[in-house]
C-alpha cells in the first residue's frame, strides 16, 4: 500500500504529463490553424540575398515548395517546376530550401538551372510554422494568402498545373 507521500508524488507526476500533453495539443492545434487559416507569414533570405516575405505576395497566387538538394524526389520535381515557373508567370513560385548552407543550395541551382526565387530556410522555422513532415512538400496559397491545398510528395509538370488550375 502507498504511503500519502508516494501518492502525492504520483498525482504530481500525473498532473504535470497531463498538463504537458494539453499544452502539446494546443500549440499544435494552433500552428495547424494558422496554415490552414492563411495567417502564416515569414520573412526569408534568398540564394541571392534578397529578403522576401509572404505578404509581399498578396494579390497573386503563390506556390511554396520545401526541399532539400540531397532529397531524390525534389531533384526530380525540380525540371518540372523550372518549366511551370517560365511558362505561368502568373503565378508566383518559390522555392524554400530547408536546412542546408548557402553555398550547397547555389552549387545545385546552377546545375538545375533554377531560375525562380529559393529562399534559405537555415534554422527550420519556417518549416516548423507549415508544418512540414516530409520533403517535398507544397502549397498553393490563394490571392488572399490563405493556403488552400498541400501536396506532400514529387509533382510531375501535369500535376502542377492541375494543382495550381491551370
Amino acid at each position: 500500500m502507498l504511503n500519502n507521500r508516494s501518492k502525492s508524488v504520483i498525482f504530481i507526476l500525473t498532473s504535470a504529463i497531463l498538463i504537458g500533453l494539453l499544452v502539446y495539443q494546443i500549440m499544435s492545434h494552433s500552428r495547424e490553424n494558422a496554415a490552414a487559416d492563411g495567417i502564416v507569414n515569414f520573412k526569408l533570405v534568398s540564394v541571392d540575398g534578397k529578403e522576401f516575405s509572404l505578404s509581399d505576395f498578396r494579390g497573386k497566387k503563390v506556390l511554396l515548395n520545401f526541399f532539400a538538394t540531397w532529397c531524390p524526389p525534389c531533384r526530380a520535381e525540380i525540371p518540372d517546376f523550372e518549366r511551370f515557373h517560365r511558362e505561368n508567370k502568373d503565378v508566383v513560385l518559390i522555392g524554400i530550401n530547408i536546412q542546408e548552407d548557402k553555398a550547397t543550395v547555389e552549387e545545385f541551382l546552377s546545375l538545375m538551372g533554377v531560375t525562380y526565387p529559393v529562399l534559405l530556410d537555415r534554422d527550420g522555422k519556417v518549416s516548423a510554422q507549415f508544418g512540414i513532415e516530409g520533403i517535398p512538400t507544397t502549397f498553393l496559397i490563394d490571392e488572399n494568402g490563405k493556403i488552400v491545398a498541400k501536396n506532400v510528395g514529387m509533382m510531375t509538370y501535369e500535376q502542377l498545373k492541375k494543382f495550381a488550375g491551370k
